[in-house]
């Protein structure tokens, strides 16, 4: 029992026993031995493979399902072995068959009007095309319309000559190894050939020359237009270089504001040395104008240079100009880091107070705004409010008011003040300079909305937190106004800060609880003291 084989020759798929497999693999393997040197061996081959294939695919339609040691003997027999041809003489005609003998009707693509029926049926009648293309114009000239529908007819059914072993067919010569190699060298020797007389022709010559003539106005064209766009691209650089050189001064020392940018909200206009103390906020002054300044003055620079034309190969200011740049990030991240430095530490103060009343009942009010109409809308940075008055900025923000039980039968107050600095001494000097008053009259205390820094005094996050001491079964009223500093007032009611203002509330064992009465009356408010 014979093994078989599937190959794939010429993209068909054909099975083989292993006696035919191995005197067909020696067989191609001698060809390509003998073409294996020749500058057109590829196509040669592949041609060979091609007629290989198709005189396989004949046999298989015979019946045959695997290919036999016999029928690759009667296709080397066609095709003869590559040791029997000599290099083809090209003094001698190939070698054809008698008239019709083994030729077959392909489409010849080579020489062809339309689709190539004519040269097809001269190659196979071994007759001149040009005649029988006139034969079937004249047809059409006599009325004989049959002949068109005749060529179009012949134009779909009759194959095209797709490859060498066809057109070798076509013209009723040997499909054979010695043919195929002589026809593929022909063809490609009438390339070279047509190729070369193209070259010689005076035609190409003088396009050639128009085709360089008209590339030389072409780049001289792209050359122009580039100019134009450097020096367009040279006036915008310097344009925008001195705007922004303008825009920077105005920024730094008439509007006090760095090109209108700012860190909060919509703009914080001329603040920060309100936030930065002088020496930081110089510096960084100072690294900002490098910073920014020299890359601006070096776009100047370069859309001058567009401009004019001028070179400058000295090194040296591209080097002093990148050495300021660096030393001004250089400042800017320092005086950040300083900035952060200054919050370092925090401390706190304590000053605890206590007062009496004739009253069981204890008035709490908010004293009147007086920087309600000075304040900055822009910015509220966590309760951090600025307001200016008479060409002066101040800092002010809230403080929080929270109420517990006090320890014995006397109201108290605790007030607190909290501050950062660089080391635990200015922390403490931060929250001593804050002054915070109140105003006590009999049974009402009136609280001032804000806390202000002193003037030259910058921001170290301060605050102030004020804790109300109630004596137990005494009795207080939130007015409306004290909603804005109470700060998660516990009450047995659960109630929301909010909601506490406009009612009584009465100190219990277990906190604050509501109590229902009329609003007492009060005596005139002491104007707060500023």
């Amino acid at each position: 029992m014979k093994k078989t084989f599937t190959i794939n020759i010429s993209g068909t798929v054909f099975h083989i026993d292993d006696d035919a497999y191995e005197r067909l693999n020696n067989y191609i393997f001698q060809i390509n031995r003998h073409f294996g040197n020749d500058a057109d061996a590829k196509e040669i081959v592949e041609d060979i493979e091609s007629r290989i294939s198709e005189l396989f695919q004949e046999r298989i339609k015979d019946g045959s399902e695997v290919i036999t040691l016999e029928q690759v003997n009667e296709i080397i027999v066609i095709m003869g072995m590559p040791e029997a041809f000599a290099e083809p003489n090209e003094a001698e005609p190939v070698k054809k068959m008698p008239r019709n003998k083994g030729r077959k009707l392909y489409r010849d693509p080579d020489d062809r009007v339309l689709g190539g029926v004519c040269s097809g049926l001269g190659a196979f009648f071994d007759f001149d095309p040009i005649i029988i293309r006139l034969i079937f114009v004249l047809l059409v000239f006599l009325g004989a319309g049959s002949s068109i529908i005749i060529y179009l007819i012949l134009w779909i059914v009759v194959p095209r000559a797709m490859n060498t072993a066809q057109r070798l067919e076509m013209k009723g010569e040997e499909v054979n190894i010695n043919n195929i190699s002589k026809t593929i060298k022909d063809e490609i020797q009438d390339v070279k050939d047509n190729y070369h007389n193209f070259r010689s022709s005076k035609s190409y010559a003088r396009g050639r020359e128009n085709i360089e003539e008209v590339g030389n106005v072409f780049v001289s064209v792209i050359r122009a237009i580039l100019k134009i766009f450097i020096v367009f691209f040279g006036v915008i650089l310097l344009f925008v270089g001195i705007l922004c050189i303008i825009a920077l001064i105005t920024s730094l020392f008439v509007t006090n504001e760095f090109m209108g940018i700012s860190p909060f909200h919509e703009g914080l206009p001329h603040y920060l040395d309100l936030f930065v103390s002088g020496a930081t906020l110089s510096w960084f002054w100072v690294g900002v104008c490098l910073t920014v300044g020299i890359p601006l003055i070096m776009l100047i620079y370069l859309g001058t240079k567009l401009i004019f034309r001028f070179k400058s190969n000295n090194p040296a200011i591209g080097m002093s100009a990148f050495g300021l740049w660096v030393i001004g990030i250089i400042l800017l991240i320092s005086m950040a880091v300083r900035g952060f430095g200054d919050f370092k530490s925090v401390s706190t103060t304590t000053k605890q107070e206590s007062f009496t009343t004739k009253s069981d009942t204890l008035v709490l009010k908010l004293g009147k705004d007086d920087y309600s109409d000075y304040l900055d809308s822009n910015i509220d940075f966590d309760g951090l409010r600025i307001a200016s008055v008479d060409g002066k900025q101040f800092l002010l923000n809230k403080p929080t008011l929270d109420i517990v039980k006090s320890e014995n039968n006397e109201f108290g107050m605790v007030i607190k003040t909290k501050a950062r600095g660089r080391d635990l001494d200015k922390a403490q000097n931060n929250a001593r300079d804050i002054n915070y008053k109140y105003v006590q009259q009999d049974s009402v205390l009136t609280f001032q909305p804000w806390f202000v820094l002193p003037d030259k005094t910058v921001w170290h996050k301060q605050e102030v937190d004020i804790v109300l001491k109630v004596p137990e079964n005494k009795t207080i009223f939130l007015s409306d106004g004290m909603i804005k500093i109470l700060h998660d007032v516990k009450n047995t009611s659960d109630m929301w800060d909010g909601d506490m203002g406009g009612k009584y509330w009465t100190m219990k064992p277990e906190g604050l609880e509501l109590t229902q009465r009329k609003q007492a009356s009060t005596e005139p408010v002491k104007k707060l003291k500023k």
